[in-house]
């Protein structure tokens, strides 16, 4: 009579399923320092930069949190500067450390922004690209507005060598009538 014994793969392909399992199907918990994961506009507290005006325009900068191979990560956009003024607290401090506001109340009229897009993952490894911003944006009273983001992952070179790169682009539209105000749509002459 022989006895059969499991290799030792065929040992590890239930828990290895269920892992895997877990890890891709859970939704992401994790977050950045202490800014807000999920988009909920409604519960992101502007900075005041209206002097309280009753019908300030505010304007809210996106965030999200997703997994990728398992892996929680956050994505967000941080304003670091209004009019060339840095924020309060804001601002780069490393590749891992950067702070800015995610909602801001602004006087009614045109202003410029500066934003910081950041990307950081519960394995404690991420980046940051700051220097993002639009010029002379007008901004009316009782209006919410947006600043969004897309990314494209492209991965090239031998393999061994690839590089990644992520293309970061913004937009900033209203909340309410979904008018993109930044960048303007180019007309093409006739």
């Amino acid at each position: 009579m022989t006895m059969r014994h499991p290799s030792f793969p065929s040992r590890l392909k239930l828990p290895g399923v269920l892992l895997i399992a877990g890890l891709t199907t859970a939704c992401s918990n994790y977050q950045y320092k202490d800014y807000q994961g999920d988009w909920a506009p409604e519960s992101m507290t502007p900075y005041d930069l209206s002097d309280n005006a009753p019908d300030a325009p505010v304007v809210y900068f996106a965030t999200t949190r997703y997994r990728a191979l398992g892996v929680p990560f956050h994505r967000l956009l941080l304003a670091t500067h209004v009019d060339g003024q840095l924020l309060e607290g804001a601002g780069r401090r490393s590749i891992l450390d950067v702070s800015g506001k995610q909602a801001l109340r602004l006087t009614p009229g045109k202003h410029s922004l500066s934003w910081c897009w950041a990307s950081m993952n519960a394995l404690g490894t991420g980046g940051a690209k700051c220097g993002f911003g639009a010029q002379g944006v007008e901004f009316r009273s009782g209006q919410r507005y947006v600043v969004d983001f897309t990314t494209r992952d492209d991965i090239s070179g031998p393999p061994g060598r690839e590089v990644s790169t992520i293309t970061i682009t913004s937009e900033i539209r209203n909340l309410d009538t979904h008018e993109v105000i930044y960048p303007l749509p180019t007309v093409a002459n006739p």
